[in-house]
């Protein structure tokens, strides 16, 4: 049987805790992640983050007999729903967050991109600044124009932590 990707909501920074409840009921699931830099107390250090606080993705074969016991996890609120049933995520949504993972679980960014296209930073400095496209640096790297202190500037950035705006 096809199986699908449904949302479930968790409680506040309850998205690891929720994935090993899952993992031991034996349902295959996700929590995209990305690298994201915190500085405290003049350290500053990476830490993985949930692309989508506050949610876990988790696949079911059968949504309309499987969903009650994933509804009922500890440490989840419950999955979205339409209708009173467990509504399905879109298969672009899926391809491009759940299944285009890196191994360590992080969320790769790596979608088309052209110059002028609006792009959202994500992760690091220039976390969910707005800019455009209007360079590529080999394969890697990105320049991007945006607003930053009042004024625009030109920046270079990893192509794995811009993606297009919607």
């Amino acid at each position: 049987m096809f199986r699908k990707w449904y949302a479930l909501a968790v409680q506040p920074r309850k998205e690891s805790y929720v994935q090993k409840q899952l993992a031991s009921a034996r349902y295959e699931n996700v929590c995209p992640r990305y690298a994201k830099v915190v500085r405290h107390a003049r350290r500053t250090t990476k830490v993985l983050v949930p692309l989508f606080p506050g949610y876990v993705f988790v696949s079911l074969e059968n949504a309309r007999n499987d969903w009650r016991e994933v509804n009922y996890t500890r440490g989840a609120i419950g999955l979205i729903k339409s209708n009173g049933f467990p509504q399905a995520l879109d298969e672009d949504f899926v391809d491009e967050f759940i299944l285009g993972q890196n191994p360590k679980g992080s969320a790769k960014f790596r979608s088309k991109l052209n110059l002028g296209d609006r792009v959202v930073a994500v992760g690091g400095l220039f976390d969910s600044l707005n800019g455009e496209v209007i360079d590529f640096r080999g394969s890697e790297r990105v320049t991007i124009l945006m607003n930053a202190l009042n004024r625009k500037i030109e920046t270079d950035l990893p192509r794995d932590s811009v993606v297009r705006a919607a």
